[in-house]
């Protein structure tokens, strides 16, 4: 007979979730859920901790931080909570790398966008288990400009996304691409300024978040749900001001890291 991990618990805060959902209704904003949910949980007496923060740490080098949505009973179960059209295979992976981080028993993601209440209960079968790393070179990078370290960068992109998962904001995949790059002995520069001009005229400083990697190739580090043109168009304008000529967007928000290459 299979065990459930904390049977009770999680009946009690499923309860809770279906009483909100059929009082509230579906997607309104998530902070809305997240502060009744908040709400019932004290009323019933059940530990809560919302917006707990975690430290994100990469080569046991601090990358950021991280807050999941409610904390329950000092980490019986992690609650994270969506307002989509459905759960998606990377609403779950981003889950497992919360339980992962926060080493909580169970995690509950459930969604309040469907037509229904939608969860699904995911138990922290990581623990004590580790994956190692094995890179298969990307023969994609033969044609490209500087083919050694941008098969290297390759390498170093798909760790980051293996070690920490998806689901995180864009500054820890940031930092902890810096400090993979520092480790296997890369020079490198993070941009984030860069003056504009036209026909040599200072018009201004623009933000940016890029690294620049042996003064040869542009690194640009997301996690969004997609890389739209706009962004390749505006990686291609960053090359030509940073006097760089292959740029690489880096996509880490889902299942699987989304690489793309920019060239002028």
């Amino acid at each position: 007979m299979t065990h459930i991990i904390h049977k009770e618990l999680s009946y009690t805060v499923r309860g809770i979730l279906l009483e909100i959902y059929n009082k509230l209704g579906p997607m309104l904003p998530e902070e809305f859920y997240q502060k009744a949910v908040t709400y019932r949980l004290g009323e019933q007496h059940i530990a809560c901790t919302p917006e707990k923060e975690f430290l994100v740490f990469y080569r046991d080098q601090l990358a950021g931080k991280y807050y999941v949505d409610h904390w329950l009973e000092e980490g019986k179960i992690i609650l994270e909570l969506k307002v989509a059209p459905q759960i998606l295979p990377a609403h779950q992976a981003q889950t497992l790398s919360y339980l992962k981080l926060t080493n909580a028993d169970l995690a509950i993601l459930v969604n309040f966008g469907e037509k229904s209440l939608s969860d699904k209960r995911l138990p922290n079968f990581l623990r004590g288990k580790k994956a190692d790393f094995h890179w298969q070179p990307y023969q994609a990078t033969e044609d490209l400009l500087y083919p050694e370290l941008t098969e290297q960068l390759f390498e170093i992109l798909y760790r980051v996304h293996f070690t920490l998962g998806p689901g995180f904001i864009h500054r820890v995949y940031r930092q902890a691409t810096a400090i993979e790059l520092k480790y296997q002995g890369l020079d490198y520069e993070r941009i984030t300024q860069i003056p504009i001009y036209y026909d040599q005229h200072f018009l201004g400083v623009q933000n940016t978040h890029v690294i620049k990697v042996e003064q040869k190739i542009l690194l640009g580090l997301f996690a969004l749900k997609e890389i739209d043109e706009v962004r390749q168009v505006e990686m291609k304008a960053r090359l030509r001001h940073l006097d760089v000529q292959l740029g690489l967007l880096a996509n880490f928000y889902g299942e699987q890291l989304d690489i793309q290459v920019v060239r002028i």
